[in-house]
């Protein structure tokens, strides 16, 4: 979960609108989709990572915690893996006697029982930037809170 911090200043109809947990969940909901909105801009750019499938970048989202918090998170189960690298490792057949992997240059499939994988470095997305990032939140989240301000009465 992200949270985030804001310097809204001492001003009393700003924490008038602060004391309405509507008005608290529209600024975390803002602030969230800021952080993912940054995400896709940094992917779409070609920085992190060159997508193949786009699968990850699309597990890329926010929810409300309805708690006056929003959640951001990549559900791609391989998410952590682009993003921080891994270690080499061994890769063994789960249910099957061997693996099955595509050929250089397309000349079919190979297959073997145990596969040393050399690891891959990280390609960070989701944390990248983020000094930007929470900028970006904040100038958001104020924008948000400032119209809740002009339209409250």
């Amino acid at each position: 979960m992200l949270n985030i911090q804001l310097d809204l200043g001492d001003v009393p109809s700003v924490l008038a609108a602060l004391s309405d947990p509507r008005n608290v969940q529209l600024v975390a909901n803002a602030a969230a989709e800021s952080f993912v909105d940054d995400v896709h801009d940094h992917i779409d750019a070609g920085k992190g990572f060159t997508p193949h499938t786009g699968q990850l970048q699309q597990s890329i989202n926010w929810l409300p915690a309805g708690n006056g918090s929003a959640e951001v998170f990549a559900q791609a189960e391989y998410a952590g893996f682009v993003e921080l690298g891994t270690e080499a490792h061994v890769i063994r057949p789960k249910d099957r006697k061997a693996l099955r992997f595509p050929v250089a240059g397309g000349a079919g499939f190979g297959f073997a029982k145990v596969i040393n994988h050399p690891g891959s470095k990280p390609h960070p997305f989701f944390f990248a930037d983020l000094d930007q990032r929470k900028q970006h939140m904040q100038e958001r989240a104020l924008s948000v809170l400032a119209f809740r301000l002009r339209f409250a009465g």
